[in-house]
This record gives C-alpha cells, sequence and structure tokens, in this order.
C-alpha cells in the first residue's frame, strides 16, 4: 500500500488541465473515430484525453502534433473474477503494448512495468465489494463516477466502495470519468460530462502522469473548486456556487453545510484531530458534484 503525505494541489505552482481518462472508440465498443472522439474533446474545452479502448492500444500517433491538445495511450482490461463472479475492469493508463494478462494483480504489474497507472474501473456497476479491493495492490484509485454508468444503469457513483477503503486505510484517490461510448439513440450522450482538473507544471505527458499519480487534481461533474487551504485546525474550500458543501471522514463523523436562501461558495470544518482522513465534496443546485481528494491526516 503506497502511503500519502497530503500535498495540496491548489497551493502548488502550475496551470489546471482538464481531461477525460477513459474513452473508448470504434477500435473496441464505442461509435466514433479516434478522430470524432479528439474534436468533441477539443472543442469542449478538454486539454487532455486517454483512449483506453478494451484489450488494445489504439494508434493515435495523427492526432498528436498539436500542444494544446494532448491524446495519450491507455487500455481497459476486464478480468475475472469477484468473489460474486462479476469481472474487475481495470483502466491502464500511460501503456505502449497490449497487456495479455489474465488475472486482475498480474495486469496491474503488467501496467506498472510499462510505466503507466492503474485505477479501478466503475466498482458499483461491476459489483466490486470492497474485500474484491482490498485483495488487489498497486492501483492508484477508483473511478468514483462514472458518466456512462450513470446515464445507462444509474450505478455510476462509487463513493461508499472509496470511504470504506479510506476507513481501512488504503490511501487511494478518486477519479470521475465518462467511460464514453458514444450511444446516441437508446441513451443520453456520455462524453464531456465528466473530468479531471489536474495541477501540473505544463501541458505534456510525464507531468500529467506525474500530478495524476500524486493526486494533483480534482473530480468533478459540474461544480468547480477555486481553493483548498489546510492546517492543523482547520479546513476551508472556496468553490463555484453551491447548494452544499460537505466535509466527509470517518466513523459518522464530517458536515454538510447546505445554502438556506440562494447559494454558498466557501465552508470551513474545523479537526478535532481524530480524522484520519477528510475529503471535500461541492454539490451545485441540479445536483452535479465536484470532489477532492483525501486530506491524510
Amino acid at each position: 500500500m503506497t502511503e500519502h503525505s497530503h500535498v495540496n494541489p491548489f497551493k502548488l505552482e502550475g496551470s489546471w488541465f482538464k481531461g477525460n481518462l477513459h474513452t473508448h472508440t470504434l477500435n473496441s465498443d464505442g461509435a466514433l473515430t479516434v478522430e470524432e472522439a479528439y474534436s468533441i474533446y477539443k472543442l469542449n474545452d478538454y486539454d487532455f484525453l486517454f483512449i483506453t479502448d478494451h484489450r488494445k492500444v489504439t494508434d493515435i500517433h495523427t492526432f498528436q502534433n498539436d500542444p494544446s491538445f494532448l491524446i495519450l495511450n491507455g487500455t481497459e482490461l476486464d478480468l475475472p473474477s469477484s468473489e460474486v463472479g462479476t469481472r474487475y475492469h481495470i483502466i491502464g493508463l500511460n501503456i505502449s503494448e497490449v497487456i495479455d494478462a489474465n488475472d486482475p494483480q498480474d495486469a496491474i504489474s503488467d501496467i506498472q512495468s510499462q510505466g503507466g497507472v492503474a485505477l479501478i474501473a466503475h466498482p458499483y456497476w461491476s459489483a466490486l465489494s470492497v474485500k474484491d479491493l482490498m485483495e488487489l495492490d498497486g492501483y492508484i484509485g477508483i473511478e468514483i463516477f462514472n458518466s456512462h454508468c450513470h446515464l445507462s444503469r444509474s450505478k455510476g457513483y462509487s463513493t461508499v466502495h472509496w470511504d470504506d477503503l479510506l476507513l481501512r486505510g488504503r490511501q487511494i484517490f478518486g477519479f470521475a470519468v465518462d467511460d464514453c461510448h458514444w450511444h446516441f439513440n437508446d441513451r443520453p450522450f456520455d462524453g464531456c460530462y465528466a473530468w479531471i482538473s489536474v495541477k501540473a507544471s505544463k501541458l505534456d505527458l510525464n507531468s500529467l502522469i506525474s500530478s495524476i499519480s500524486n493526486g494533483l487534481f480534482y473530480s468533478s461533474n459540474g461544480p468547480e473548486i477555486y481553493d483548498l487551504t489546510v492546517n492543523e485546525n482547520l479546513v476551508s474550500i472556496v468553490t463555484s456556487p453551491a447548494k452544499a458543501i460537505s466535509f466527509i471522514t470517518f466513523d459518522g463523523k464530517g458536515f454538510r453545510f447546505n445554502a438556506v436562501d440562494g447559494f454558498i461558495s466557501h465552508a470551513s470544518f474545523p479537526l478535532d484531530k481524530l480524522e484520519s482522513y477528510v475529503r471535500v465534496e461541492v454539490e451545485d443546485a441540479v445536483g452535479h458534484v465536484a470532489w477532492t481528494n483525501p486530506i491524510y491526516l
């Protein structure tokens, strides 16, 4: 298990870059070409996009000549088997070779051997238990929100899995992703719905991977987070207009600040020094949410 001391991205030098980590194309079960996916995300003010077709490394070199928008390699692997017989889905970011593993721990190791990072995809949709997730090592986080699973099956939120893992001492990050398949006819549009905002020194692969690996990002499907301040006695946050700001920690503790009239855009949570972690959720008027990564105390 990796131990993380808290590094606050809001207090670091650098710029914020918006991106999606989970995207499918016609090379697996998506409905659009790489070029179409590239164009849609770029037009919607994203800065980077990972293509994660199933058990493939899709050829993206034709679209890698634009320094203002990065398209990057990844993959999605589905592997046996959870305690109820469902399959793990594991995202590998920054890989260059196809991974043939048939065991989830071997897959994570193979991703790491290529210099990549591994995430567990949509644990709620996959019917994974905390026991399933505790049995694996080496992944840096889980998808706490997945647009495709939310819009097609109402199983997009996995924050309960996240808190259960954090409570058990697994210091992992939470990612909001699209997992877009572009199925227009029978489901809502599942692209450009969620993202992570990464603080990095510049827009290039090494800077992004370094920042993602160290949790220097927040996730969202709507609200923005402008500032986060942490000291030994207080956690404070500044956000876009919200109807609620929640400080979530273990053992029934924490607090939800609700807007009484209109909106709130800042809140502070006093620490009693018994919390092992605190994370913050920001909910807007239509129920969309932004999430900080855990602050380890």
